[in-house]
């Protein structure tokens, strides 16, 4: 019988630690869900067996406050829901896992460096013989001129460092790129792989997932439509184009357990735009469908077992707003042991 694990994850406010959560709780797997976040006001906090709240990583204290919290709430593995703590966690993986014997899953520094950087992206990609979109760094506003203009519009304009499609723009003449520019921060282009559509039709997320002995589980792959950064309607279903250019990602990067890839399929092949070196904001979609990337974790990494070739369901994924609701207390009074609910309106 395997022993209960107690998982925290953080960032459980938001979209992939509340998809992170959701996977655990679907899962067979012991486990007990401690939900943190940096504010009280996250609604996983009121949905978890139990919350905490934990330190912007970025204050001067943060790494001891968090070892305490680690200790005083006897955790076992932390999940990471929130990519502004990816950098922290991988670069002091060492010290929390032996002052604590708390198993943190994040990937290594070099490939946290490479995914949050769509520019190291890039050239990881190019650097590597695998597709991608060549891009620029323009050293200012005519120089990114002059470069959209030697390559043709359209032309994407984005910030190397960002996520759910902020400061993200795809510039059709010089006059939008000269107004955006200033205002886009460590800005770099991009030569345009395909529009994005409202309808289901190029863009894809996929996944693959890494053991602790090396071995390689998917690819899950997805096409999708993007609303304000996010997947809003996924299909599922087993676009065997994707296969090979995900697994010669996989290969080339030194990642652990969840890898995601978003990509367009043209007429060139499959290009990847982004990587995603943990879990993503369509993990409980996944695992709705058979890939449990949370649940292979705990087998892998936690409980030291083989981890069951998926069987993943085709299907159609689309999301909708919901509530969580807290009674009888105040913005001002809210204790991280209330407990919120969810009404059951379909």
């Amino acid at each position: 019988m395997r022993r209960q694990c107690r998982v925290m994850v953080t960032g459980a406010g938001s979209g992939v630690g509340q998809g992170i959560v959701k996977a655990l709780r679907i899962s067979d797997l012991p486990v007990t869900v401690v939900a943190a976040d940096i504010a009280p006001m996250n609604a996983a906090l009121y949905r978890a067996d139990e919350a905490v709240i934990i330190p912007r990583v970025e204050q001067a204290n943060a790494l001891e406050r968090i070892i305490e919290l680690l200790l005083q709430h006897r955790i076992d593995v932390v999940m990471i829901g929130s990519e502004f703590d990816l950098e922290f966690f991988s670069l002091k993986k060492t010290e929390i896992e032996s002052r604590t014997g708390v198993s943190v899953i994040v990937a290594p520094l070099v490939t946290v460096a490479i995914a949050n950087d769509k520019w190291l992206t890039a050239e990881f990609l190019r650097e590597n013989g695998l597709p991608y979109a060549e891009a620029y760094l323009p050293k200012g506003q005519e120089d990114a001129v002059r470069c959209a203009k030697k390559w043709g519009f359209p032309v994407v304009l984005k910030t190397r460092r960002g996520t759910s499609s902020r400061h993200v723009h795809i510039v059709r003449d010089s006059e939008s790129l000269k107004k955006l520019f200033p205002g886009t921060p460590i800005p770099m282009l991009q030569r345009v792989i395909d529009i994005p559509s409202s309808e289901l039709d190029s863009e894809y997320t996929c996944s693959v997932f890494k053991t602790a002995d090396g071995s390689m589980i998917g690819p899950f792959t997805a096409r999708r439509t993007v609303r304000c950064g996010t997947s809003w309607h996924i299909e599922v279903a087993p676009f065997d184009a994707l296969y090979a250019p995900l697994l010669a990602i996989a290969n080339a990067l030194d990642f652990v357990g969840s890898l995601n890839v978003q990509l367009m399929l043209t007429k060139e092949g499959a290009i990847p735009f982004e990587l995603n070196s943990r879990l993503s904001g369509t993990t409980a979609v996944r695992a709705h469908f058979g890939f449990n990337e949370p649940e292979m974790a705990l087998l892998s990494f936690f409980y030291k077992e083989a981890v069951p070739v998926p069987k993943v369901r085709a299907g159609v994924a689309m999301r909708y707003h919901e509530e969580v609701f807290v009674e009888n207390v105040s913005a001002t009074s809210l204790s991280l042991s209330d407990k919120g609910v969810v009404n059951r309106w379909f």
